[in-house]
């Protein structure tokens, strides 16, 4: 009673000399019809005025896809092979054919001659980061080729089919140990890149070693591998080539036995079991069968270990290496994975009520200041600084709410709202452009070639749904379809549609079902391969997809989100931080690493090798979708301590977020950090009631619990000792009751939060480690 008296009298005392009450956004001008499409209230602009091409090369001339004539279906960008796609100019030089793609466990990159293939085992180990480089063991062709360019048949979810000129064609992908190849137009031909190669032929099947990497070679029945100088041919339309996981005579007959089950494609679907707080991924191969042995109707395949990990489909013993870690091989059409969800939220509630006043405090601060969304770092308003304002401003709407700042909720909500609009009107000077090339919706001003290379789209536009969900559960006709509903699900499909019947955006575009990850960069123009930094706002994007399709009421994009956190997740904490000290190679000893490639992982970021951001661009932003984070206090404690050792000393750039990261695992210490702390300057995404009550919260509170699920999206459970408290977020216009898989059911009134805390039924028990099975 005395907190609530407390925070009355903050209240009472800002509404008595309050800024002015902040005004609903002037109406734009009329759009010009011209060039501006509707999407409900709002518009996007499908051409530029006297603007540049976008997307477009170095020297700003636009690009193209480069698909064959037969190619259909909506282009694509930001995946493993997008470099066979985008022919990107570095230096006035153009790379007709492809930079190095890592599929895993093969690499491969298109020449003028057909398709280089490598399988990467030799790690270089540097202090920065460890890469397992592209060095092609072979040239898969055929005879006589000479293709002016290398261009994209036709792709799936997570394959790709390469076409040099009319009359050869190979298919790879991630998983798949073979390549599959078309060679109508002349003699297959397979040549050796290494001067150590050992061959043995056997009539339609050859073998070859090089640098120690053993390879079948696959023709239909009938033909025969003869050798030609160091290559191999045979009178053949069609044969695979498969890297064997080792020499035995048992591996290769395994693997002839399945050779001339021609991958074609991939399919993945998921669902979402709330009963079970899982989330089933399915990925189905498309397969045509070459002859080959009757009863061997599946393919070969290799699983990443965030995959295999979480599957029931049987595997082999055989496995290969792998940037992921080692990778294991089933026989199977279709694998299934079960990962847990854990459930999100917009921020922590207030489940401690000696904080209220405090978190009214801080808001008012906020409030006072006023200047809600101010440009970023570099002094411009572009979709990434304007996407962190926006992201800082929707947890301040939340907060204001929880501490009863009914002033300040309004003005922060309508500020909000205001700047979504800006970017919603179709106006410069901020406006959303549809490029029908590419089939993606480009925010200007853009960062980070955001519109140039198409990087980096989920970073930006997940801050904008998540505060578009914040607008939602305050004003839901806001959010409605023919307001600006419409403009937010354009985001979204932008950088990960879910509706593979929608043409105007390809499916998936930023998200890699089968590596669990978004790739940021649009080319992937490097040598490295693609990458990403900021695993963090990767999740965010989901956070953000979770949060709108619950408030809108479309479980679509609810699971869609739910999906991609499930898996994003699984994927961070192995790929990105090693948990279980499976993945990193010996002799790289960071806990963790900031920039995931193609070939590797490297400890620093794009713009600053400081210990600081490299730990901390895998934290912010801190939302109540962040608490994966702290599925592993003990490793959460190991990356802190390898931060402050790295960094020879505590951070002090980015201390708060750093401080919110250490307090999912020692919330005393965050907070006796933050009580003690001197004047400084808060990342941009941050505010001091965020900070404040995120510790707070925590601390009264304790970290997530991985013994117990929900059946809702929206819902989660803390622990701390023998006290665990059940927290439930409700954005809907409806009361909703959540059941917990211990038997707690919380009952969270329409547009609210609801916690209760209670006693473990057996505290002796010890707590069940849900992430493998």
């Amino acid at each position: 009673m005395k907190a609530q008296v407390l925070a009355a009298v903050v209240l009472v005392v800002a509404a008595s000399c309050s800024p002015a009450a902040v005004a609903p956004r002037a109406p734009s001008p009329p759009p010009d019809p011209a060039i501006s499409v509707a999407a409900g209230a709002g518009y996007y602009v499908t051409r530029l005025i006297d603007g540049e091409a976008l997307p477009g090369n170095e020297r700003g001339a636009p690009v193209t896809p480069k698909v064959t004539a037969d190619f259909t279906g909506p282009p694509t960008s930001n995946d493993w092979w997008s470099s066979l796609i985008w022919q990107f100019d570095r230096g006035g030089k153009a790379n007709p054919y492809s930079e190095p793609m890592f599929a895993h466990p093969l690499a491969m990159q298109a020449e003028r001659g057909g398709l280089a293939v490598a399988y990467p085992t030799e790690v270089v180990v540097e202090k920065a980061g460890y890469s397992y480089p592209f060095t092609p063991d072979l040239l898969v062709g055929a005879a006589g080729l000479d293709a002016p360019d290398t261009r994209v048949a036709r792709y799936s979810d997570w394959t790709v089919t390469a076409a040099w000129g009319d009359h050869f064609r190979a298919t790879f992908g991630h998983g798949l140990p073979f390549v599959y190849v078309e060679a109508t137009g002349g003699r297959a031909r397979v040549e050796p890149r290494g001067d150590d190669a050992a061959w043995r032929l056997d009539g339609e099947v050859a073998t070859v070693t090089v640098r120690g990497h053993h390879y079948g070679l696959f023709a239909p029945a009938g033909a025969r591998w003869v050798r030609k100088g160091a290559a191999v041919e045979a009178d053949a339309p069609y044969y695979s080539v498969a890297i064997l996981p080792d020499g035995a005579p048992k591996t290769l007959a395994l693997f002839r036995d399945h050779a001339h089950v021609f991958v074609t494609g991939g399919t993945v679907a998921w669902e979402y079991q709330p009963d079970r707080g899982e989330v089933v991924t399915r990925f189905q191969l498309a397969t045509e069968a070459r002859g080959g042995k009757p009863d061997a109707t599946a393919p070969i395949v290799a699983l990443y270990r965030h995959q295999w990990l979480h599957t029931d489909t049987p595997l082999t013993a055989h496995g290969y290496v792998s940037p992921r870690g080692a990778m294991k091989v089933a026989v199977a059409g279709e694998v299934a994975t079960r990962l847990r969800y854990d459930g999100v939220l917009p921020f922590l509630p207030l489940v401690d009520p000696a904080g209220r006043a405090a978190l009214a405090d801080r808001v008012d601060e906020a409030w006072r200041r006023g200047d809600f969304v101010p440009p970023g770092l570099e002094g411009k308003k572009d979709t990434y600084w304007t996407g962190k304002a926006l992201g800082r401003l929707a947890v301040l709407v939340h907060l204001a709410d929880q501490a009863g700042h009914t002033r300040a909720r309004a003005d922060l909500l309508r500020s909000l709202q205001n700047e979504l609009e800006d970017w919603f009107d179709g106006a410069a000077p901020h406006l959303f452009y549809y490029d029908a090339t590419w089939r993606t919706l480009i925010g200007l001003p853009s960062a980070y070639f955001s519109a140039a290379q198409l990087n980096d789209h989920h970073f930006h536009y997940g801050y904008f749904v998540f505060a578009a969900a914040t607008v939602a559960h305050f004003d839901p006709g806001w959010a409605a379809e023919d307001r600006y509903g419409a403009l937010v699900e354009l985001l979204i499909r932008d950088a990960a549609s879910w509706d593979r019947a929608d043409t105007r955006f390809p499916f998936l575009r930023n998200f890699d079902p089968y590596a669990g990850h978004s790739w940021a960069n649009g080319p992937a123009l490097f040598a490295n391969g693609n990458n990403q930094e900021s695993s963090s706002e990767d999740v965010n994007f989901a956070v953000g997809a979770i949060l709108w399709g619950t408030a809108t009421g479309d479980h679509a994009i609810r699971d869609l989100g739910v999906f991609l956190h499930a898996n994003l997740t699984a994927a961070i904490e192995q790929y990105w931080f090693d948990v279980d000290r499976e993945v990193f190679p010996a002799g790289f000893d960071r806990a963790a690493i900031a920039i995931l490639w193609g070939d590797g992982g490297r400890y620093d970021t794009w713009w600053d090798s400081s210990p600081v951001y490299i730990h901390g661009i895998n934290v912010l932003p801190l939302t109540g979708g962040s608490l994966y984070l702290g599925r592993r206090p003990a490793y959460v404690r190991r990356n802190w301590e390898a931060l402050v050792a790295a960094n020879r000393g505590e951070p002090l750039q980015w201390r708060d977020v750093l401080w919110m990261y250490l307090a999912l695992a020692d919330a005393d210490g965050a907070a006796r950090r933050w009580g003690d702390r001197n004047a400084f300057t808060l990342e941009f995404g941050n505010s001091s009631a965020a900070i404040e009550h995120w510790i707070r919260t925590l601390r009264a509170a304790g970290g997530l619990d991985p013994e117990v699920s929900a059946d809702s999206a929206t819902a989660l459970a803390l622990r701390k000792g023998n006290d665990r408290t059940y927290l439930a977020y409700n954005p809907s216009g409806a009361p909703l009751t959540v059941r917990f898989s211990d038997g707690m059911t919380l009952a969270v009134p329409a547009r609210s939060y609801a916690h209760e805390r209670k006693p473990v039924a057996d505290p002796r028990r010890p707590i069940a480690d849900r992430r493998t099975r």
